[in-house]
């Protein structure tokens, strides 16, 4: 096997608060990952074609000013607690909390900084099996509004098998975590108008309504709804418009709970594109996907190469625990104790179909 070039860092830009961010790049096989500090995001991710073509299959911007005036959390990492929070003030232990309403009345992805806005610390590493870089934040108490300090390490690694995120946080004081990566998939490459020639299977049996303000809701079956994506299928939704989910999500928005019994032995979500060959399977030991179809991805948002936003451009397959599990009764709260340490581990693996 031909030997991994070593990795690369740069300077990427110096944020509109003066704090230099740098972008991390490496290669394994034919898998090139570019990080980036700001929001400890993903900026680029390189997947042969089945003709050999390696082409970016996540959206993202050309500089970092566009990053920092993003509305979608394009490529990011999302938290202390991703998702939608029904309510903006909860009490934990007899203190009350109080946090950002960036989405109606509640919460959306800890508000409009949280880790998405942050500057991480970043470094690469290559192993024999492994190139990657390792991503580090640390929280000072009360944060956006959280109760808690934490610090939290991201590691995105390539090996033979494809890309992984591994978290890893530890608390002085009681906090809510519950995060997850935010990047918009199109397996068809730059070139590649709509996912929507993509199919979808969502290994799940449950799915999370969402009320009037767009908040999850106590699981339902997929049995016989537009939710059913355990056969394989188009991740868009022509023939369910009239379905009253679909049109409050302007399409798909909704959490999906996996329902694998023996959590990352098989891939909880699978996704291909029949034209270029390219299929990801996602594996994963958290509970919930959330499938965002790309509805409200609008033509005054130009991402990289020149691609304007358009509602099913690409899809967010967000992994991460219970969404608005504070508020959604017999889900466990997603708090991190000190002295306990939190982990999750996401991969996605990539290969050719014929």
């Amino acid at each position: 096997m031909k030997a991994s070039p070593p990795p690369e860092s740069r300077l990427f830009g110096v944020t509109a608060s003066g704090e230099k961010v740098h972008l991390h790049r490496v290669t394994r096989g034919a898998l090139t990952l570019s990080c980036m500090e700001f929001g400890g995001g993903i900026h680029s991710l390189l997947v042969p074609d089945r003709r050999g073509v390696a082409e970016d299959v996540l959206l993202g911007y050309d500089s970092l000013r566009e990053y920092e005036e993003d509305s979608c959390w394009c490529g990011l990492l999302c938290g202390p607690v991703a998702g939608r929070l029904e309510k903006t003030s909860f009490e934990l232990w007899g203190e009350q909390y109080r946090l950002e309403a960036n989405h109606g009345t509640s919460c959306l992805h800890s508000g409009s900084s949280g880790f998405s806005r942050s500057v991480w610390k970043g470094r690469t590493f290559q192993t024999d099996r492994e190139t990657g870089v390792i991503l580090s934040l640390g929280i000072p108490p009360k944060s956006w509004g959280f109760p808690g300090a934490l610090e939290i390490s991201a590691m995105y690694a390539l090996s033979e098998k494809g890309l992984s995120l591994s978290w890893e946080g530890r608390a002085t004081a009681p906090i809510l975590l519950c995060p997850t990566f935010h990047g918009y998939f199109n397996l068809g490459g730059p070139s590649s108008p709509s996912a929507e020639d993509h199919l979808l299977t969502l290994r799940a049996d449950r799915f999370m309504p969402l009320d009037e303000n767009h908040l999850p809701k106590s699981p339902r079956s997929v049995e016989g709804t537009p939710f059913d994506f355990r056969v394989p299928r188009s991740p868009g939704c022509q023939s369910w418009k009239e379905d009253p989910q679909i049109r409050l999500g302007r399409g798909y928005d909704h959490p999906f709970l996996p329902s694998d019994p023996e959590k990352s032995r098989s891939p909880a979500v699978v996704l291909t594109h029949p034209e270029s060959g390219r299929c990801m399977e996602i594996f994963t030991d958290q509970p919930a996907c959330v499938f965002y179809s790309g509805g409200f991805l609008t033509p005054d948002t130009l991402f990289r190469e020149g691609r304007r936003g358009s509602p099913g451009l690409a899809l967010a397959l967000e992994i991460q625990g219970y969404p608005n599990a504070p508020f959604v009764p017999g889900l466990p709260l997603p708090l991190l104790l000190p002295g306990k340490v939190y982990r999750a581990r996401t991969e996605w693996r990539f290969s050719l179909i014929p």
